[in-house]
């Protein structure tokens, strides 16, 4: 059976390429990782060309040994969840890189596709344990790369909503339409009773991680800075597609 694994949120960054070096704080002197990079760090296909190719390239002195699997990635109420099922065929799953040498992964859709919704997938890249024995501790890479198939026709509905919770105020975003958004920052600021005006910028709580938003997820921020003190608020948000800002009401949930 298909292994399901939830998470509450992933941070993602928006350069077009990065490169990946993960170690411990306070290891010793003998302690080891790899690094490369990977190129690029997201896909958006079509149903008409759902395919495309992912490269990876060994920036340590090192051979690297890595493979690559395929997961479904979709939304239940607020969490996200990744679904072991090898969706996408790869072409190859599991190689070693030389030091300064590039790999190239072809990877498509396994079977047809429902193109009425967004199909929404991710390449995990994991570096294989060589299985010899060293005196030191090998920190192991995982990186994981969102794939998204287009709809035919897309449809983006957003609903954002201001919402009482037990440690403070929440902030939804309802997706209900077949497409993701991504949201790159949050600005939320009280609003002054007396004018309907924006109190200082003092009062101010930014969300500067990026997060995807999947069709049919909730996503909430939780708001526990005691400087929105008011049942209303102004909104500013950063997404991938435009800036949109918006005026809050508290509402019962």
């Amino acid at each position: 059976m298909p292994t399901h694994i939830k998470t509450s949120s992933f941070v993602f960054t928006s350069l077009l390429s990065f490169s990946l070096f993960f170690g411990l704080i306070g290891l010793t002197e003998n302690s080891s990782a790899a690094s490369f990079n990977v190129n690029p760090i997201g896909f958006t296909l079509t149903p008409q060309r759902p395919s495309s190719v992912l490269r990876i390239t060994n920036t340590d002195d090192a051979p690297v040994r890595l493979q690559v699997i395929s997961v479904d990635w979709h939304a239940d109420g607020h969490e996200e969840v990744l679904q072991e099922s090898n969706p996408l065929l790869l072409n190859p799953p599991i190689f070693t890189i030389a030091p300064g040498q590039t790999q190239y992964v072809r990877f498509g859709v396994r079977n047809q596709i429902d193109s009425s919704h967004e199909n929404t997938y991710r390449l995990l890249v994991e570096e294989v344990p060589s299985g010899q024995n060293e005196s030191g501790l090998k920190t192991l890479l995982h990186v994981s790369i969102p794939v998204f198939i287009a709809p035919e026709k897309q449809e983006e509905k957003l609903k954002w909503q201001l919402l009482k919770g037990n440690n403070g105020l929440i902030l939804s975003l309802l997706n209900s339409g077949n497409i993701h958004t991504k949201i790159t920052h949050l600005t939320v600021t009280a609003i002054n009773d007396k004018n309907s005006d924006k109190n200082s910028e003092g009062s101010d709580i930014i969300f500067n991680t990026p997060t995807y938003v999947l069709p049919g997820q909730d996503k909430r921020w939780l708001i526990v800075n005691q400087k929105i003190r008011t049942d209303k608020v102004h909104l500013l948000v950063q997404t991938d597609k435009g800036n949109v800002e918006e005026n809050l009401t508290l509402e019962t949930e």
